[in-house]
C-alpha cells in the first residue's frame, strides 16, 4: 500500500496564514487534480475504488473539511434547506425542527439553522449569509420580514415555507397556528371557572403573533364583558427566569388579579416559581395558563393549563410541503392547524 507523505513544514506555515486544509492540498498529497478530489467527495461512485480509498485517507490525515457552500454555489443542485428562527429558545421550535428535519432527510436534503436577532442590520446580515449557501429551499420559524429581506427572497425564487403565527398576507407558503383563537379559548375556559380579574403577560415576539394575541384577547374579554386594561408587554425572553421576575411587579401594579395568562410554557413555570417563593397558591390565590403548551406544561407543579399547539405535526407537514415545492407541486398557501385546550391543576378550582 503506498505511503501518503506530506511536508509538514510547510503545511503548519499555511495554517498559520490561513487555518483551513484546501481541496488543493488534498489533491497534491495524493497526486490528482482537485477536479479528481472533488469528483471522489461529490460522486464516489464514479470514482475507481483504489483512487476514492487513497483520497479518503488523505481527507483524513489532513483533517479537510468540504466546503459546501462552495459546492452549491458550483452546483444548480443543492440539497441544502436553511432555516431562520428568531432565537434557537423560541417556544416551539425544537419540536418544529426535529420532525421537519426528519421528513426532509428521506430524501437526502440537510438542514441548516441560524438565529437572525432582532430585526435591522442583524437580519439583513443573517440572511445573507443563508443565501450565500445557495439554499434548495427555505424555511422561516416566526421571522418578521423587513422589507429588504422580503425582497431578497423574492428575488432568489426560492420555496419558503413560513412557520408560526398563520400568515395570511404572507408571500410564501404559511404553515401555522391561529393566537387569536389560541388565547380567546384560554380565556373563556378562565371565566367559566369564575374567575374575574384576568390579566395576559407577553413577551418577545413577532408582530403577526403579537397582534393577533392581542386581537384575540381584547375581543375575548369584551365578549364577557371583562375588561382588558391588565396586559404586561416586555421585550425579555420567552424564559422562566422572564416569568420569575416580572410577577411580583404586576400583583402590586395589580392586587385584585386572580388569574394570568402567559405568551409561553416556560414564562408561565417562572410565574408558578414566583408564587410558591411568595407563598402565593396556585390556583387558590392565582390561576395560571399558558399558551403553546409543551411538555414542560405537563410536568410543572402544579401541571400547567395551556392551549397546545401541535408543533411536531407542524415541523412534518411543513417538511412535506417543502417536498412538494420542490417536486414542483404547490400546495395550499395557507395551511392552519388548530389547538387545543388542556385544563390542568393550575387554574382547578
Amino acid at each position: 500500500m503506498q505511503t501518503l507523505q506530506t511536508d509538514d513544514g510547510a503545511r503548519e506555515k499555511r495554517r498559520k496564514n490561513t487555518g483551513k486544509i484546501t481541496l488543493a492540498e488534498v489533491a497534491k498529497l495524493v497526486g490528482v487534480s482537485t477536479m479528481t478530489v472533488s469528483r471522489a467527495l461529490r460522486m464516489p461512485e464514479k470514482v475507481n475504488p483504489e483512487l476514492r480509498t487513497r483520497i479518503e485517507a488523505a481527507v483524513s490525515e489532513l483533517g479537510y473539511v468540504p466546503n459546501l457552500q462552495a459546492r452549491n454555489l458550483a452546483s444548480a443542485d443543492s440539497s441544502l434547506v436553511m432555516g431562520v428562527v428568531p432565537t434557537f429558545s423560541s417556544p416551539g421550535f425544537l419540536a418544529v425542527s426535529e420532525t421537519l428535519q426528519t421528513v426532509l432527510s428521506t430524501q437526502g436534503f440537510s438542514m441548516m439553522f441560524i438565529e437572525s436577532g432582532q430585526g435591522g442590520q442583524s437580519e439583513e446580515k443573517a440572511f445573507a449569509q443563508m443565501l450565500a449557501y445557495n439554499p434548495a429551499a427555505i424555511v422561516q420559524f416566526n421571522i418578521d420580514n423587513i422589507s429588504s429581506c422580503s425582497q431578497m427572497l423574492i428575488n432568489t425564487g426560492v420555496p419558503v415555507v413560513e412557520i408560526g403565527a398563520i400568515n395570511r398576507d404572507a408571500s410564501w407558503v404559511s404553515i401555522g397556528v391561529d393566537y387569536a383563537a389560541a388565547i380567546k379559548k384560554l380565556v373563556t375556559s378562565l371565566a367559566k371557572s369564575g374567575y374575574k380579574n384576568i390579566g395576559l403577560l407577553c413577551t418577545a415576539s413577532n408582530n403577526i403573533m403579537f397582534r393577533q394575541v392581542l386581537s384575540g384577547w381584547n375581543s375575548a374579554m369584551l365578549s364577557i364583558n371583562h375588561s382588558p386594561h391588565r396586559v404586561v408587554t416586555s421585550h425579555l425572553p420567552p424564559g422562566i427566569t422572564t416569568g420569575l421576575n416580572l410577577l411580583g411587579d404586576i400583583r402590586i401594579t395589580w392586587p385584585e388579579l386572580d388569574a394570568l395568562i402567559c405568551t409561553s410554557d416556560e414564562i408561565a413555570c417562572g410565574c408558578i416559581m414566583a408564587c410558591h417563593g411568595a407563598g402565593v397558591k396556585v390556583p387558590d390565590t392565582l390561576a395560571v395558563a399558558s399558551l403553546s403548551g409543551g411538555t414542560l406544561a405537563a410536568v410543572c407543579s402544579p401541571a400547567l393549563t395551556a392551549v397546545e399547539f401541535p408543533w411536531s405535526e407542524t415541523g412534518t407537514l411543513a417538511g412535506q410541503t417543502l417536498l412538494d415545492l420542490l417536486a414542483g407541486n404547490p400546495p395550499e398557501k395557507t395551511i392552519e392547524l388548530p389547538s387545543t385546550l388542556q385544563l390542568r391543576a393550575s387554574t382547578k378550582r
